[in-house]
């Protein structure tokens, strides 16, 4: 079987993954599905015919030889951090070994795969449209309520219900989370999602295309009021305006700022004043502070006190909780990217990850921008806009945790290779 079938496969079971997670729930294997079927995939692609040492090595020329050597190293130490005393055992060092890397060749896979601007928008599309009634399904749990999914599902999607605190002015609400485990995860893809019918729009060559991929976006600005992610909106503004600002030579791309407030407009009259009471509270400028900026720092400064050279792999990892079956552990609950890599690599770790992303960031500007066809500019802008937001959230944020590995790496990938392709066929670049 050639793995280039199954590589499109690999990110809409992503979709449904935590569906069937929860539809099974208390098993434990189908947690595993998704990455059993990506060491398929691998394993495919090491073992056919296809030439995956040509790839790597334009890979590596394509990322340059700074991020190259930087990962390579982090992967090493990441390796001897599984044998840190600290660990509770070997499986928790693998687990935190597999969270943190097992997604990192999907850049590889996805710079072999991508051969042209139509093979990519090909995949953008699949994904885009899988999404309507992913979506229109969200919008439906949002109107009958905490009950409905466990009612006709089943139990196992009890874990998964979280309804908001609301504010004094209004109640809470079902913080949808459509096929996905959690809110959280389901609000990531949203946002992934959205910058897939950016690039799809702004490439777009028929009318009728575009009509759909605007009513797209209209239904998944919506659908994330619907999850009751204030991080999510808070994500979604600067992915939109650094997508703006990049492409503001198209001028019609400030249609899209118009269309999101509109949308969101429309969404919170359409909600109601629970979900509008919800979002209110992110004006709360101290609340943000605090949950962000003051427990990042005040975390990492704890961590690098107390273990300057780390726990070790997993030590700081949710999954690893699963092991043990709700007995007690050392495992930590951290919530932002600082503070866990300095709990399992140590402050080594942690400067050679952000090294990492800033020699991605300054090969992107000095290399990939100028080598690139102005056609595949727009959607290339579109999936680093996501790429750099995400890696700046990282400082508050968390992402290992699902849908964002996947993609993330995917996008470098996808990038690493527009940068080394050229067009023959004209793409308008307008809306």
């Amino acid at each position: 079987m050639n793995w280039r079938k199954l590589f499109p496969i690999i990110f809409l079971f992503s979709l449904v993954d935590g569906f069937i997670s929860n539809l099974f729930y208390p098993a434990q294997l189908p947690f595993l599905y998704k990455d059993i079927l990506i060491f398929i995939v691998y394993l495919l692609f090491f073992v056919t015919r296809e030439p995956e040492k040509r790839w790597v090595s334009e890979f590596r020329r394509s990322v340059g030889p700074g991020a190259w050597y930087l990962a390579i190293a982090l992967i090493f130490l990441g390796l001897l951090q599984i044998f840190n005393p600290r660990v509770p055992n070997m499986f928790v060092g693998m687990l935190g070994f597999k969270t943190m890397f097992f997604y990192w060749p999907l850049a590889i896979l996805a710079y072999a795969y991508i051969d042209s601007l139509d093979s990519l928008k090909r995949f953008l599309r699949i994904i885009v449209y899988i999404s309507i009634p992913i979506c229109i399904f969200a919008i439906y749990q949002f109107w009958q309520g905490p009950d409905f999914m466990p009612r006709v599902f089943g139990e196992g999607f009890r874990r998964a219900i979280v309804i908001t605190g609301g504010s004094r002015a209004s109640a809470g609400f079902l913080r949808v989370f459509g096929t996905f485990a959690s809110s959280g995860q389901f609000t990531q893809f949203l946002v992934i999602n959205i910058t897939f019918i950016l690039g799809l729009l702004f490439s777009a060559v028929k009318m009728p295309e575009k009509v759909m991929l605007i009513s797209c976006l209209v239904l998944n600005y919506i659908t994330i009021l619907c999850t009751g992610s204030r991080a999510g909106l808070l994500l979604l503004f600067p992915t939109t305006f650094l997508f703006v600002i990049l492409c503001r030579w198209l001028w019609r791309s400030f249609f899209i700022a118009l269309l999101l407030g509109i949308s969101l407009n429309f969404g919170f009259n359409y909600l109601g004043k629970s979900v509008i009471g919800r979002f209110e509270t992110v004006k709360d400028i101290e609340m943000v502070r605090s949950r962000t900026i003051e427990t990042t720092f005040g975390m990492f400064g704890i961590y690098l006190k107390k273990y300057p050279f780390g726990k070790g792999m997993g030590t700081a990892t949710t999954a690893s909780r699963h092991l043990f079956k709700g007995r007690r552990t050392n495992i930590d609950f951290i919530e932002n990217y600082p503070t866990k890599l300095q709990c399992e690599f140590g402050i080594i770790g942690v400067i050679l990850f952000y090294l990492l992303l800033l020699s991605l960031f300054i090969h992107w500007l000095r290399h990939w921008v100028k080598l690139i066809d102005r056609q595949m500019y727009v959607v290339m802008t579109a999936l680093t806009s996501y790429c750099w937001v995400m890696f700046a959230y990282a400082l508050f944020g968390i992402i290992d945790n699902p849908p964002i590995g996947m993609f993330l790496w995917a996008e470098i990938g996808i990038a690493a290779k527009l940068a080394t392709l050229r067009s023959d066929e004209q793409y308008p670049v307008s809306a």
